[in-house]
C-alpha cells in the first residue's frame, strides 16, 4: 500500500491576504508575472529587431560603398566635363565680343587721314593702344581730332610723340573702349 503524499506549505493558508507580507506575495504572484512576461517579450522583440537593424545597416553600408566607388570612378570624367564647361564659357564670351575688334579696326580705317599709317593696334581689356606715324602735322592733327570726336572712344590721350626724318611724326595714343560698345 502506497504511502500518502505529504504536502508542505510554508506560506500558510490562514489570513495570508491580510498581512503586508501576504499582500506583497499575492501581488508578485499575479501582477508580477504579467510584468515579467511583458518585459521578456520586449527583450525578445529588441533581440529580434536587432537582426533586422543589423541587416539594414549592412545593406546601407554596402550601398554607400558602391556609390563611393562610382563617384571615384567618375572623378576624371567630371573633371573633364568641368574643363569643357570652362572652355565653353570662354568661347561664349569671345564670341559675344568677337565683332568688337573688327568694328574698332573698321572705325580706325575711316578715321585715318591719307598720310597717317598705323604701326600697331592693340585692344586689351577695354583699352585701345595705337602706334602710328604721320607724314605731316596736318594729318597728325586731323587724326587726333577724329579720335577725340568719335563717341566709340573715351579718354583719348597722346602718350608718346617723336619726329623722325624718315617716317615723320611717330606717336602713340591710348583710349578707353566702353564695355558693350559694339559699333
Amino acid at each position: 500500500m502506497p504511502a500518502d503524499s505529504i504536502r508542505i506549505n510554508l506560506l500558510g493558508q490562514q489570513d495570508l491576504e491580510h498581512t503586508p507580507w501576504g499582500r506583497i506575495v499575492s501581488w508578485a504572484t499575479t501582477y508580477g508575472r504579467y510584468i515579467m512576461i511583458t518585459t521578456e517579450i520586449m527583450v525578445l522583440l529588441a533581440f529580434i529587431s536587432r537582426f533586422s537593424l543589423d541587416r539594414k545597416n549592412t545593406d546601407l553600408t554596402e550601398e554607400v560603398t558602391q556609390k563611393q566607388a562610382i563617384l571615384e570612378a567618375n572623378t576624371s570624367f567630371e573633371t573633364s566635363i568641368r574643363s569643357l564647361q570652362a572652355n565653353l564659357d570662354t568661347t561664349k564670351k569671345l564670341m559675344i565680343n568677337q565683332s568688337r575688334p573688327v568694328d574698332l579696326i573698321n572705325m580706325m580705317a575711316t578715321l585715318l587721314p591719307p598720310d597717317v599709317y598705323l604701326t600697331s593696334l592693340t585692344i586689351n581689356n577695354g583699352k585701345l593702344t595705337i602706334s602710328a606715324s604721320a607724314g605731316t602735322t596736318t594729318g597728325f592733327a586731323q587724326f587726333l581730332s577724329n579720335l577725340q570726336a568719335t563717341k566709340q572712344l573715351q579718354n583719348v590721350s597722346l602718350s608718346d610723340i617723336n619726329r623722325q626724318a624718315t617716317t615723320g611724326i611717330v606717336f602713340e595714343i591710348t583710349a578707353d573702349v566702353p564695355v558693350g560698345q559694339a559699333k
